[in-house]
């Protein structure tokens, strides 16, 4: 998963507040225990001093398996008798053990260097949150395609093929797209005239892309180049934000740029279309663009150079068929 380092900060930043409200937590139920059993701090300076006192005399603990397991035994026997004095009072026996959102990583979000399943967990909710996607893709994925929406009497001038042929295969391409993410994360151009299911399909990647705990972000074409000019025009806006914004756009694992062509069109959308194609291109991050727009109207609006980048790096599919839109209206 490929997370900017504030984004990465903002997850840890989870746990570094675990820990600190876990310490607080243990600090008062010591303090109340402590009122009613000062005991029990000779309990915890015994088991302090059994310990320095193990350092001292044998130097090295791993090189006397004897004294080591003699220390075990008595430092078991002083926590037994705390839990049974716990007990004894109305505590439960575990009452100022550690406390643990996550037993297993001891929330820290690692276990033996490796990722913990609670960090891996909340780095797909959070790409789910930052990809502006949560609550649609319930409703647009695979499992949710219903090629039975495409004519098989529709059939293609170009190809000669129904609706419903072209796109069976399409459909297909998408997921061995996810299948093969990981080894080679390539470009797709998703064209074709309104209301065919370029969006919907874009859509069934995200989600199986998501769910494997990949960073996806979707943006239509007017929020791209929204984003975009306020980062170059906005002075009030904070440098750390501008470059979050940037980084996210440039570095996600795959961008999806919806409705290419709807914006409005002038020298800026060009230039940054083609900074974002290139440096994408650079950094092998994957980008998916659906549009409307023909090949000769991408090269017309973008300019030869961005029209070059497109087709000689992207796959280009392009979806056929009736406005499905309006059949599911009518």
């Amino acid at each position: 998963m490929n997370l900017t380092n504030s984004q990465y900060e903002k997850l840890m930043y989870h746990y570094y507040e675990t820990q600190a409200a876990s310490h607080e937590e243990m600090d008062k139920r010591r303090q109340e225990v402590l009122k009613k059993l000062p005991e029990l701090e000779e309990l915890e300076a015994k088991a302090r001093h059994l310990s320095l006192s193990f350092v001292r005399d044998t130097g090295d603990a791993s090189t006397d398996s004897e004294a080591l397991e003699s220390l075990k035994e008595k430092l078991e026997e002083l926590k037994n008798e705390r839990r049974e004095l716990l007990e004894a009072n109305g505590w439960s026996e575990d009452y100022l053990d550690p406390i643990y959102e996550c037993p297993d990583c001891h929330d820290t979000g690692y276990i033996g260097g490796e990722k913990c399943h609670c960090l891996k967990k909340r780095a797909v909710e959070y790409c789910y949150m930052q990809s502006n996607l949560r609550d649609i893709l319930t409703k647009e994925n695979f499992d949710t395609f219903d090629i039975t929406l495409y004519s098989e009497d529709e059939v293609d001038n170009m190809t000669d093929r129904s609706a419903r042929d072209t796109m069976s295969e399409i459909f297909e391409e998408a997921k061995s797209y996810v299948d093969n993410f990981d080894k080679e994360p390539g470009n797709l151009l998703l064209y074709g005239d309104t209301g065919v299911g370029k969006t919907f399909l874009s859509h069934c990647i995200a989600k199986e892309l998501l769910d494997s705990g990949h960073s996806v972000l979707y943006l239509n074409a007017n929020r791209f180049f929204d984003l975009l000019a306020q980062r170059q025009f906005d002075n009030d806006m904070k440098y750390e934000e501008k470059n979050t914004t940037i980084s996210y756009i440039l570095d996600c694992d795959l961008l999806i740029l919806d409705d290419l062509g709807t914006e409005l069109n002038n020298a800026f959308t060009a230039s940054q279309l083609y900074h974002c194609i290139e440096s994408r291109l650079l950094g092998n991050h994957a980008t998916i663009i659906s549009t409307n727009l023909s090949f000769k109207s991408i090269n017309e609006r973008y300019t030869e150079r961005v029209f070059s980048r497109i087709m000689s790096n992207y796959r280009s599919l392009r979806l056929f068929g009736s406005d499905l839109r309006l059949s599911m209206h009518a």
